[in-house]
């Protein structure tokens, strides 16, 4: 997992080509201004969805996790809390994975790991990386984000 800005990320040499690119696609969208909604950047490849919700106290939200997808969480405006583990914890599955979505659930995350986002940071999580993002330590208060969606083949391509 990555933790950074939105704009320092997009410059980041260090980071895969795959990744700026996809930083970049976000960017030049000028996704303050974005209704929510899905937007294709490469097919099934790369694309983005912004999303508009309530964060929900952390023990209310399960964990996760992605085998094909890479996700990169950007916080638009408000704050988010995501639980987070290292990639190589158990996954107890909490319910079958749902291929088509590239999602499971599991039960917990041990030795979590909390990240705090505020407007224009980012979290990069890759596949197999147990989290629970739209969360908050207190009430569920207003959260506008963007989750950007690459596909893990991509980084070797």
């Amino acid at each position: 997992m990555i933790i950074d800005t939105l704009t320092r990320a997009e410059k980041n040499a260090f980071y895969p080509a795959v990744i700026r690119k996809a930083l970049r696609a976000v960017i030049q969208q000028e996704p303050h201004s974005l209704p929510p909604g899905k937007y294709i950047v490469d097919g099934d490849n790369l694309f983005f969805n912004v999303v508009e919700g309530e964060t929900k106290p952390l023990a209310e939200q399960r964990p996760e996790y992605h085998r094909q997808y890479i996700d990169i969480h950007i916080v638009l405006a408000g704050e988010e809390i995501i639980g987070a583990g290292n990639k190589g914890l158990e996954i107890i599955a909490d319910g079958e994975f749902n291929d088509a979505h590239d999602i499971g659930f599991c039960t917990q995350i041990s030795s979590e790991t909390l990240i705090h986002l505020h407007a224009e940071e980012i979290a990069i999580l890759f596949p197999g990386e147990l989290h629970r993002p739209m969360a908050s330590q207190g009430a569920g208060a207003p959260l506008r984000k963007i989750i950007v969606k690459i596909d893990s083949a991509l980084l070797s391509a």
